[in-house]
């Protein structure tokens, strides 16, 4: 620090005697601190004779008076004029010799050929090992600056699937994949066939009773006059007609068509509903007409309920559809929806009232789409003799 103190202390004293020298230079804009050619600079001294010189005290020389005036006088000196190869000025330590403005703002620092890289020196008490060199500090103008990012790309949306991405061509569209095969209803007619029903003693029972009640049957429908034959009976799993009878007229003269199948105690109950409900119902809204005919949709036939949560009357032979009649002139009179306050809606709407009754569950146009087309007429046994006519 001292002897960073005396070169600046003897620097600034040597600026008088170089303006008074100035008179003895080559050329009158010379700077004694600068070469002799304007356009090289002056290499840097030895270490050691840089060292040297500084050692040596600097010499105050004494002013002179008039040379305050010449010293302010002097322009500054420039960093394009060199010093004589015979004048070797130390070059000051930078952070030691810099002077200070009187503001506290460090001054920049002067131009000049940058400082020797440390030498690594060796560890006190460790002969052998030597101490890192500190690092390089760089300037800022030399410290490497990143490039700006580019600006974001835009990002492609990612195409829709089934359609090609960029570049690509469209192809034939995927082949659909197979829809799975419709499982059968829990109560289909294929599995309510191959359920077979178990026969035991009580079972065997009920069945001789059954046959029992079917002669009876079959006694009074021939007492009342109706025209019949029976078959042999039916057995189709959970499915079946116990001794079905075929009616082909009733004992009113009105003929069945097609060929039914069903069991004696629901071809007896068509043959009340008929003589007692229709043909009056017939005489009083066409008295000019007689019924002649009425035409069946549907008896036995093994299937389950419509919502197929359970097996119909159809597939007992307990059941018949009723889907219209036949007059000996004018038109046939279908089951369906009317015009109100007409003839014919009349007559549907009093038979349909008299079968509740002899059945005990009846169905047609208003109670559901299934049966919009049809009245649906069985004799399911129900509790305490209960009937369901909707």
């Amino acid at each position: 620090m001292r002897l960073a103190l005396a070169l600046a202390g003897g620097f600034a004293l040597a600026l008088p005697s170089a303006a008074a020298a100035q008179s003895n230079l080559p050329w009158s804009d010379a700077n004694p601190l600068e070469g002799s050619h304007p356009k090289e600079k002056a290499k840097p001294p030895a270490r050691k004779e840089a060292r040297s010189e500084a050692a040596k005290p600097a010499e105050t020389p004494k002013e002179k008076p008039g040379e305050a005036a010449k010293e302010k006088a002097l322009p500054a000196p420039t960093a394009s004029a060199a010093a004589p190869a015979d004048v070797p000025v130390p070059s000051p330590n930078p952070q030691e010799a810099a002077p200070k403005p009187a503001d506290g703002k460090p001054e920049a620092a002067p131009a000049g050929p940058p400082p020797p890289p440390a030498e690594p020196q060796p560890v006190p008490g460790r002969p052998n090992e030597l101490q890192p060199a500190p690092a390089e500090t760089k300037p800022v103008e030399e410290i490497p600056v990143p490039e700006k990012r580019p600006a974001d790309a835009p990002v492609e949306a990612a195409p829709a699937p089934g359609q090609p991405s960029g570049g690509e061509t469209a192809g034939p569209p995927a082949p659909a994949p197979n829809p799975a095969p419709p499982q059968d209803a829990p109560n289909s007619t294929e599995k309510l066939k191959s359920r077979e029903p178990v026969i035991d003693p009580a079972t065997s029972v009920v069945a001789a009773a059954a046959i029992e009640d079917a002669k009876e049957c079959e006694a009074e429908l021939k007492r009342r006059g109706v025209a019949f034959t029976v078959g042999e009976s039916i057995s189709e799993g959970e499915c079946g007609v116990l001794r079905p009878v075929a009616v082909e007229r009733l004992s009113s003269g009105v003929k069945v068509g097609p060929r039914t199948q069903m069991l004696c105690r629901a071809a007896l109950a068509l043959d009340i509903w008929m003589s007692d409900s229709v043909e009056p119902a017939a005489k009083a809204n066409f008295p000019d007409r007689k019924l002649t005919e009425f035409r069946q949709a549907s008896t036995y036939v093994c299937r389950p309920r419509a919502s197929e949560t359970g097996i119909s009357e159809h597939a007992r032979g307990s059941a018949i559809d009723i889907g219209g009649f036949v007059f000996d002139k004018g038109p046939e009179i279908g089951v369906a929806a009317k015009p109100e306050d007409s003839p014919e809606t009349r007559f549907e709407a009093t038979v349909r009232a008299g079968a509740c009754g002899p059945f005990k569950t009846v169905l047609g146009p208003g109670t559901d789409p299934d049966h919009a087309t049809h009245f649906h007429l069985d004799i399911a046994a129900r509790r305490n003799g209960a009937t369901y006519c909707k």
